[in-house]
């Protein structure tokens, strides 16, 4: 009985942050991960969901706006940076996160995320980086490999892929600013639970393989 008691009780915690909403992203994506380790953060950060507020950007990963429980805004592309630095200027005391791809915060949003770098807000803002913009079926992003043969790029890119590490890093050296990988769950983990944590600006910068289109960027 008391075993089962305990088993119970872990499943509910492991479901607070969830909606019953089922993820619709393609068997194996990377976003799963993503979800599941910031769900993992917070419970174990202790954060009240009535606390936290997240912005959603559009794209694959900003579908998660249907399937976390929290406070949230689901943006328009690239405005996700903003609108999180106008719910936390309206109350310093909220956690507030943004969830976006490479293409509404490295493109559409860039110049958000310098601004937000630059003032040091105390934001978290965590990237699913898979180098395409995918939701529309592959095409060439901001942080594509110079020479990939995309939807949208049938020769090859001729552009200079961003490199957010650097460029965040040059803008405000200072800034919590650091790189992680699906295939490393546990650094994964990890560098979740400690952007959530830091006081002040951060930003985790997620590699992962679109399962769907990631094959485009091998050719």
């Amino acid at each position: 009985m008391e075993d089962h008691f305990s088993q119970k009780s872990f499943v509910s915690n492991l479901e607070k942050y969830s909606t019953n909403i089922i993820p619709t992203w393609c068997p194996g994506c990377g976003n799963f991960q993503i979800k599941a380790f910031l769900e993992k953060a917070l419970r174990e950060l202790k954060i009240p969901k009535k606390n936290i507020v997240i912005t959603y950007d559009i794209g694959c990963v900003g579908n998660m706006a249907d399937f976390l429980d929290t406070f949230g805004v689901h943006t328009l592309h690239g405005r996700a940076i903003p609108v999180a630095l106008g719910v936390k200027i309206a109350n310093p005391k909220l956690t507030v996160i943004v969830i976006g791809g490479d293409g509404g915060i490295y493109g559409e949003g860039l110049n958000h995320l310098v601004t937000a770098t630059r003032t040091n807000t105390d934001i978290t803002v965590i990237v699913s980086n898979n180098c395409l913009y995918s939701l529309t079926t592959g095409q060439t992003s901001p942080t594509t490999p110079k020479g990939a043969k995309t939807k949208s790029t049938p020769e090859g890119s001729t552009l200079i892929p961003i490199d957010p590490i650097t460029f965040t890093k040059n803008v405000n050296p200072k800034s919590w600013v650091k790189k992680s990988d699906t295939k490393n769950p546990k650094d994964l983990q990890d560098k979740i639970k400690e952007a959530v944590l830091h006081k002040g600006f951060s930003l985790l910068d997620i590699d992962q393989e679109c399962v769907a289109f990631g094959k485009l960027l091998k050719k």
